[in-house]
């Protein structure tokens, strides 16, 4: 407002000569507004004062933590916490099964044992993986409004922002999207599925929530960080920033 001012400094009815010096005075101050305005940061905090997610890191964060899935502790412990929990998810989405439709469980589970064969239990798995990181892809786009990059290899499949920094709200929503948007639906598909589609739904549902195990020891270390933090995914490293 103190530009527009110096632009109207005249009572109304009033003439007066337009000095050299004076065009100069607001030359100068159009010059430094311009300045500054192209200096100044893209806005991390809205009117309501809440972190959000940006793709340059403010000035005032600095990297304070990193957690390395690559480490090779960290690579058994998640290993054999996954084999667990495949008998935990697995009796759970059992129990679900048998709640939603009693009367067909006998048969769902008979078929379900028949199905552990190799070639199926591989073809599922690669459907829920696609799937998974599809989540992950899809809240990754919804808070960086642009497309994210999804990779696939003979090995492991994965969704990133490149380039991003999220909030932890939004990198816990991310993490745990696949194994609440897939639970989800398949326990609401198994009220209408035969019994042969529900003991796929069984196994599919297991594999997921079992082989969620990177994203369950990412959310719990995001979640023992600061509140006030941004987080930059790098595909096997984390890294949170904090405000100095």
């Amino acid at each position: 407002m103190k530009l527009v001012r110096r632009c109207c400094p005249l009572p109304y009815g009033r003439s007066q000569p337009f000095s050299h010096d004076y065009s100069e005075s607001v030359a100068s101050d159009i010059m430094q507004f311009m300045d500054s305005s192209a200096q100044t940061e893209p806005h991390v905090l809205p009117a309501n004062g809440r972190l959000q997610a940006t793709k340059i890191l403010p000035a005032n964060f600095t990297l304070f933590h990193t957690l390395d899935l690559t480490n090779r502790k960290l690579i058994i412990g998640m290993n054999v916490t996954g084999v667990l929990l495949l008998f935990v998810f697995g009796w759970l989405f059992l129990g679900m099964a048998a709640l939603l439709k009693p009367q067909s469980f006998l048969l769902e589970l008979q078929l379900l044992l028949l199905m552990i064969r190799l070639p199926m239990v591989l073809l599922i798995i690669l459907l829920v993986v696609v799937l998974h990181e599809l989540s992950h892809a899809l809240f990754f786009g919804l808070f960086s409004r642009e497309r994210p990059h999804i990779g696939f290899n003979l090995l492991y499949a994965y969704a990133t922002a490149p380039g991003w920094y999220f909030t932890r709200r939004q990198f816990v929503l991310i993490g745990l999207a696949p194994v609440l948007l897939i639970s989800l639906a398949g326990v609401l598909a198994m009220l209408w599925a035969s019994a042969a589609l529900t003991a796929y739904l069984i196994l599919a549902l297991t594999v997921n929530a079992a082989g969620a195990i990177g994203d369950y020891i990412v959310v719990m270390w995001v979640l023992g960080q600061p509140a006030t933090i941004l987080l930059r995914d790098e595909g096997t490293t984390v890294s949170a920033f904090k405000k100095t």
